[in-house]
């Protein structure tokens, strides 16, 4: 009879407890962790344990600090392919946090999620180490990013921004950078550096946008050299040719390239222009955007104009080639979630608390 009494207890118990799933209690749900190591692409025998043991320490620094709510988080190491163009290796931690829900009385675990924790070693948010800049040598003719960091504390925080989540969703995501004091792996572009690489761009850009004109020019020439042994014993028609024929479609294209060259000189004319302001006005960061009135010109703005870009290159003095490239000499930490959603901003609220960024900034050059 007692048996049977505690499992009525036990059973009401269990329906209480699941009637009382909301929203409200998962942020209390002690949640679970779970952690993987990722895969490795072609990182040698002697790099490899290096790496895990820079990794080993972040965890252990995330875990004494970090314990999951309402959510199951999925760490994960990765470990990328060593570039010769790169400085460093890079690799990074990471954590996946899957959402508890209420599904009617149960409490279950989302297969997916749109919030991201990365602390990535030796990588920066763009491809700072690739110096030809492919993808954008013909527009900003940089690497770009959207804000300047804030100095603080010996770190470098950037504004939260907004974020696509996909699936037509939009979230926010912010960075911290851990460097070396007061230096980063990145400088920034000056005016004037921006002005004469977008002069030889543009110059490309014109000559590209001219190769069919070109073309066509010496087709036509071509075609008049052929014409003129055809036609050698008849003058006249020969002579017909070169004025209705060959010079007509002569006149048109260089028509077409003298326009074409019109279209890019308003762009030349604002470059030389700018050129000749001070030397003290050159020499500041570069921040571009398109102008809405011209396809092939930029504006220089400031950090508050939402369209604004960054222009930076790879920064070689920071790094001491010295060391081991497994060595951390830079931290990227990046977040993105989804503000408009509890369990996922408690969990960035979370995160960022178990970040020691004393204790990162220790392990550099280390």
């Amino acid at each position: 009879m007692k048996y049977f009494l505690f499992t009525i207890s036990l059973l009401v118990a269990l329906s209480s407890s699941a009637q009382d799933c909301t929203n409200e209690s998962l942020l209390q749900k002690a949640g679970t962790w779970k952690e993987s190591s990722g895969g490795t692409s072609n990182v040698s025998a002697t790099d490899l344990p290096r790496e895990k043991k820079v990794l080993t320490a972040i965890n252990t620094m995330i875990k004494s600090k970090y314990a999951p709510l309402g959510v199951s988080a999925f760490m994960n190491e990765s470990y990328d392919r060593p570039e010769s163009i790169m400085t460093c290796n890079s690799y990074r931690y990471s954590i996946l946090p899957l959402n508890y829900y209420c599904d009617g009385n149960a409490i279950k675990t989302a297969t997916e999620t749109s919030t991201t924790f990365e602390l990535t070693v030796n990588k920066f948010d763009v491809d700072i180490y690739d110096t030809t800049n492919e993808g954008r040598a013909l527009d900003e003719g940089f690497h770009v990013m959207p804000h300047l960091p804030i100095e603080k504390d010996g770190y470098w925080f950037f504004k939260e921004i907004d974020a696509s989540l996909g699936f037509q969703m939009s979230g926010k995501s912010c960075m911290w950078l851990i460097t070396y004091d007061g230096k980063l792996p990145y400088s920034y572009v000056s005016k004037k550096e921006f002005l004469e690489k977008r002069k030889r761009s543009l110059y490309t850009l014109m000559e590209n946008s001219a190769i069919g004109i070109k073309d066509n020019l010496k087709t036509i020439e071509l075609e008049k050299t052929l014409t003129e042994k055809e036609l050698k014993n008849d003058p006249e028609k020969l002579k017909s040719y070169l004025k209705m024929g060959y010079q007509y479609k002569k006149d048109k294209y260089q028509k077409f390239l003298e326009d074409n060259e019109k279209t890019f000189k308003p762009a030349f004319e604002d470059i030389e222009k700018q050129l000749r302001m001070s030397t003290e006005i050159l020499n500041q960061k570069a921040i571009v955007k398109r102008d809405p009135n011209d396809t092939y010109n930029y504006l220089f703005t400031d950090d508050n104009d939402k369209f604004g870009e960054v222009l930076i290159k790879l920064n070689p003095s920071y790094f001491n080639k010295k060391l081991s490239k497994t060595v951390p000499q830079f931290f990227l930490i990046y977040i993105t979630w989804n503000h408009n959603e509890p369990i996922a901003t408690k969990f960035r609220e979370d995160i960022i608390s178990a970040i020691d960024f004393a204790t990162l900034k220790n392990m550099l050059g280390k």
